[in-house]
C-alpha cells in the first residue's frame, strides 16, 4: 500500500496501478487501495477504468467520503455529469465539511445549466472557503 501511494505522488502510475492491484487483490475490502487505485487510474488518463474501480469500492463500503469525491472526479473527466453530480452530492452528505465536494458539485450543476443547484452549493462553500466559494460563484456567472 505504502509504495503503491509512493509511486502515485512520484506520477508513476503504472507502478502505481500494479502495487495497489496486488493490495486489493490480497485484500479485497481494503477501501484505501480501492480509492488509490481508482485515483491512479484517472491520472493515468484512464477515467472509465477509474469510474469501474470507484464504483466497486462505493459497493464494499458506503461511508468512505473520499471513495465517492473521486468517484466524481472519475466520472467527471468520463463526461458523466450526471453521475458525478450524484457522487458529489454523496461526498459531501457523508462529510459536510469537505469544501471541495461542493466546489464540484457546484462546478458540475453549473455546467449542466442547473444554476438554482449550483447556488445551493455555493451556500454552503461560502461558509467553508471563501477562495473556494469565489471561484465557484465565477463558473456559475460564465455558465450563464
Amino acid at each position: 500500500m505504502v509504495a503503491g501511494y509512493a509511486w502515485l505522488r512520484s506520477r508513476d502510475y503504472p507502478k502505481a496501478i500494479a502495487a495497489l492491484s496486488r493490495v486489493i487483490q490480497r485484500n479485497p475490502e481494503d477501501i484505501g487501495a480501492w480509492n488509490l487505485l481508482g485515483e491512479s487510474l484517472r491520472l493515468a488518463g484512464q477515467p472509465g477504468r477509474a469510474v469501474q474501480t470507484l464504483e466497486r469500492a462505493s459497493a464494499i463500503g458506503r461511508t468512505s467520503f473520499v471513495t465517492f469525491f473521486l468517484l466524481g472526479e472519475a466520472c467527471r473527466d468520463s463526461q458523466r455529469l450526471d453521475r458525478a453530480i450524484d457522487a458529489y452530492r454523496e461526498a459531501a452528505r457523508l462529510e459536510p465539511q469537505f469544501a471541495r465536494a461542493w466546489f464540484e458539485l457546484g462546478s458540475a450543476q453549473a455546467r449542466v445549466g442547473d444554476r438554482e443547484e449550483a447556488r445551493i452549493a455555493l451556500e454552503r462553500l461560502e461558509k467553508l472557503d471563501s477562495a473556494l466559494a469565489l471561484d465557484l460563484r465565477r463558473k456559475i456567472q460564465a455558465a450563464k
